[in-house]
């Protein structure tokens, strides 16, 4: 029986889970008699991942609540839980613990990398160190994406493809059933801050925004306007003419008709051109070490989704045009599943 654990080290957001338990979802579905666990440092792991989900606070947490002894002996506990004597299939997702990984490679265990793109020097320095930490990298976008972000830089360009890489296209929820009601849904993910994040990139700033926004879209007649609260987020600010749409299955909510606001985060971007939905990014973070800029001058490019600036009328403008030209095109990368597929031969094939 195949062993794969899932370890999703999450920071300010959720999508590395969302994305790991989509894949682990699938590999279950495919493979029944598969042992799959999941380690995930955020406490909502278990509302994702449909196997046993362990959640695994930040060390400095434990440190804090525990004491120095405590640690110790909880981390004893993760230590014998990860290092069975069965082999086993080990899966981060673009981020990884170097004295956890160094120790399950050293045991004979199988490391992939689902590798989100990063800021290029960033990335340089991320591979660097991953092609000899991992037997395989899988990156969750076409191999056009890569090239578009990447091939400028020929020192990075060329660890892209001297190494055990593989472009698979994007990988994220998609659901049965989609809603036709016409809306406009603004979202900033899960809704957390880095650490270091200035205020006018902050997500209240952010929030703030889009409030601005629905004022320019209810004056232009648009109905059905609404701000997707994440777990992560505290509303302080007034919403105006915003309602409160709170679900951790936002794509539930995703169709035709609908046009989703976000800040170029990975998950829900795919997941409302996954549903047909009109998707409109706004500038994110500079702290962010994620390419989302990158990505969203892509995706424009594309004809995928539009991407405007973090101001309230150049959002409602994009909001008021036509669905991109291409969004049918982008819609069938991720409906067809044939990322999902790829990530199941290549952990199969471990």
């Amino acid at each position: 029986m195949q062993k794969v654990v899932f370890y999703a080290i999450n920071g300010v957001g959720l999508g590395h889970v969302a994305r790991l338990s989509t894949i682990q979802q699938y590999l279950s579905a495919q493979l029944p008699g598969l042992d799959a666990r999941a380690f995930c440092r955020s406490s909502y792991g278990g509302d994702f991942f449909t196997c046993p989900c362990v959640h695994v606070p930040r060390r400095r947490d434990l440190r804090r609540e525990l004491g120095v002894a405590g640690l110790r002996g909880h981390l004893g506990v993760l230590r014998e839980r990860f290092f069975s004597s069965d082999k086993t299939t080990f899966v981060f997702d673009t981020f990884w613990s170097n004295s956890v990984a160094k120790l399950l490679k050293f045991a004979g265990h199988k490391l992939i990398l689902v590798l989100q793109s990063r800021k290029p020097d960033e990335m340089f320095d991320v591979l660097s160190g991953a092609v000899h930490l991992f037997d395989h990298i899988i990156f969750p976008c076409e191999w056009q994406e890569l090239e578009y972000h990447y091939k400028a830089y020929p020192e990075l360009w060329r660890l892209i493809e001297d190494n055990e890489c593989t472009a698979v296209g994007p990988v994220v929820r998609t659901v049965d059933a989609r809603d036709q009601e016409e809306k406009v849904i603004f979202t900033v993910g899960a809704g957390g801050d880095h650490k270091d994040e200035p205020e006018e990139s902050s997500t209240a700033a952010c929030v703030r925004t889009y409030v601005a926004a629905g004022e320019i879209l209810h004056q232009a007649g648009r109905g059905n306007l609404y701000l997707a609260k994440g777990p992560l987020l505290d509303i302080e600010a007034d919403l105006g003419h915003l309602e409160v749409l709170e679900t951790l299955q936002l794509p539930e909510y995703f169709g035709e008709n609908t046009t989703v606001v976000t800040r170029g985060t990975y998950n829900l971007g795919w997941e409302a051109i996954a549903a047909g939905a009109k998707l409109v990014t706004s500038e994110r973070s500079a702290v962010s070490s994620e390419h989302a800029g990158g990505r969203n001058r892509y995706l424009d490019e594309m004809g995928y989704a539009y991407a405007a600036a973090l101001d309230p009328g150049a959002i409602a403008e994009a909001v008021l045009r036509q669905a991109p030209a291409n969004i049918g095109q982008a819609a069938t990368l991720v409906n067809e599943r044939v990322g999902l597929a790829e990530i199941a031969e290549i952990i199969r094939s471990t």
